[in-house]
This record gives C-alpha cells, sequence and structure tokens, in this order.
C-alpha cells in the first residue's frame, strides 16, 4: 500500500483526537446528548430552513436512524417541524425555545472544553494548530472541489490485502457505536465472523468486494459458502460519505452475479430491526423477511432478522 505510514499516522490521530474530544463516549460534554444529537440541534441552529434531507445530506447517517433521533428531539420538544410553504412535502425543522437553550449550553461547554484543552499552549503554538488544522482541511478537499464523488470514483477490489480484515471490524463498531449506540459486543461479533470467514475461505465459493476511494476503504461486502449450496450475505457497510450514489446498489448486482455464477441455491442474511435503509435494498432485490428474534447480543435490546432469497 503506497500510503501505509500515512495512514496508520492518519488512524492513530483519529483515536487520539476522538479521545480527547469525548467522542467515543455516549453523551458528550457531560450532557444527555448523543454526538448525532448535538449535531442535529448545531445544524438547525445555524441553517434557516433546514430539513432533515439537508441534515442528511451533512451529517451522512442512516436515514432511519436520523429519522428515529428527529421524532426524539421533537417529543422532548427541542425542536419543531413546520410544513414548507413552498413545496408541501418538506417539513422545515426549527429550534424550540427550550432547544436553543440546550444548545447555547452545548455550544458553551464545548468552548470551554478546548479552551481548556490549549490554555497551556503559547500564542504562537495556538496559531500553529490553527493554521495546521485549516491545512489538512485544504489539503483533504482541495480533490475535487465542491464536485460530489460518483460512483466512477469506487474501485472494487476481490482479494484481500493485511490490515482489510482488521479495518472493517474497526469500521463496524466505530460507526454501528455511533449510528446505533451498538456495544463492543457487535465488534467483537464481526471480528469472530470475519476470523471464521478466511479461515474457510475457498476462492471458488467466496467472494469479498471491497470499495475504496483514494486508496481509502469506503464499503464492504462478502458473500459466504454455507451447506446445502447456501451463500450468506454478511458485513455490507458503506461509510457515511458515500451513501446515496449507487453504491449499495452495485455492491448487491455483484453479490447476486456472483451467486448466479457459482449456482448456488439460495442465500440468506442477517441484520437488525433497525436498519430500515438496508433491509429496502434487499428486498428489492428479492429478500424475504423470515425469521425475527429478539436479542441483546450487540449491547443492547433489538430485533435480529433473517432474510432469505430463492435463486431462480
Amino acid at each position: 500500500m503506497r500510503y501505509s505510514k500515512a495512514i496508520k499516522e492518519i488512524r492513530a490521530f483519529n483515536r487520539f483526537y476522538t479521545n480527547i474530544l469525548g467522542l467515543v463516549d455516549r453523551h458528550i460534554l457531560d450532557s444527555p446528548y448523543s454526538l448525532t444529537e448535538a449535531r442535529i440541534l448545531f445544524e438547525i441552529f445555524h441553517n434557516r430552513n433546514c430539513s432533515a434531507r439537508k441534515i442528511n445530506n451533512l451529517l451522512r447517517v442512516d436515514e432511519g436512524y436520523l429519522s428515529r433521533t428527529i421524532d426524539k428531539l421533537i417529543k422532548q420538544d427541542l425542536i419543531t417541524k413546520k410544513q414548507s410553504r413552498k413545496d408541501k412535502r418538506v417539513f422545515i425543522l426549527s429550534l424550540s425555545k427550550k432547544g436553543e437553550d440546550e444548545f447555547l449550553k452545548l455550544n458553551k461547554a464545548s468552548e470551554v472544553s478546548i479552551e481548556s484543552m490549549i490554555d497551556h499552549l503559547a500564542p504562537d503554538e495556538v496559531d500553529e494548530i490553527e493554521s495546521t488544522m485549516h491545512r489538512i482541511e485544504e489539503l483533504l478537499t482541495r480533490k475535487g472541489g465542491s464536485q460530489a464523488i460518483t460512483l466512477e470514483d469506487i474501485s472494487i477490489r476481490n482479494t484481500m490485502i493485511p490490515g482489510d480484515l482488521g479495518y472493517v471490524v474497526y469500521l463496524h463498531g466505530l460507526l454501528y457505536g455511533i449510528e446505533y449506540d451498538y456495544g463492543i459486543e457487535f465488534e467483537t461479533y464481526v471480528a469472530h465472523g470475519l476470523y471464521e470467514f478466511f479461515q474457510n475461505y475457498d476462492q471458488k465459493k467466496d467472494r469479498v468486494w471491497i470499495c475504496e476511494h483514494d486508496k481509502r476503504m469506503v464499503g464492504f461486502l462478502l458473500l459466504m459458502h454455507r451447506d446445502n449450496n447456501t451463500a450468506q450475505l454478511r458485513y455490507f457497510l458503506i461509510v457515511p460519505e458515500y451513501r446515496g450514489i449507487g453504491l449499495g446498489k452495485k455492491l448487491m448486482e455483484l453479490f447476486l452475479d456472483f451467486l448466479h455464477r457459482c449456482h448456488y441455491q439460495s442465500a440468506y442474511l442477517w441484520t437488525t430491526h433497525e436498519l430500515y435503509t438496508a433491509a429496502s435494498l434487499y428486498t428489492r432485490y428479492g429478500f424475504e423477511l423470515t425469521e425475527e428474534k429478539e436479542s441483546n447480543a450487540f449491547g443492547k435490546l433489538l430485533r435480529e432478522q433473517r432474510y432469505d432469497l430463492i435463486v431462480g
């Protein structure tokens, strides 16, 4: 890998920085709010005529999760929802008086927290941090400027290289922790399943699809052979900023193509009731819900769901 050292350093810095800001905690700044909830309040405060779609474009989180979070904030009397005069299909979100007060408290706490973090530094050192942050933002957003990422920008490979499995575990633990509040149990579940996949890997029966953009993994899916000429779909994941460009549909088409080429008779997958968007995609390609069971295997109470597909 061309930038393996840089990738390791950036990942190490990400861990350091999220720890400093307390972003790995369920709640931030000693408040009752999650990171996503705080970001929603922030975006509504700073954006007039803010809709759920606009927030989703900014945050790139699962639509179902975002909808549930907004409903929760409405019930807590933090935000209000009003139908747009220009488009009756759109609802405009605003902060209530209580919501604005809560946001201002969060904002002040954030300022105090950051000030305490840099208070011991000399003025020129603070200036150096500020200029370095501006430079990092400039470099990482320079390619394409405001040009949107398209499906053609993504490369997909089918061979695994050192670091892939660990990074897939990391992405699942991070994203599902942030978006669905899954615990460390889910990360260990993914790690165990990937180990099982690697131990039983057969290149004629199994397949991985590793999606990359600028040498960074942005999506993942695997097909794992099972008994009775059945395949299992596992670990379907797309990082937030690459959702909505057709990558999920592309991966499903690649999965089904390999399924047919290998003459599998059926396929199945396990998911949870909270993953509405993913379930919609599965059913669009012929999978049907066949089983549900209550579970707390991932650190919270939820319903695990099995979807099956008969290959015609």
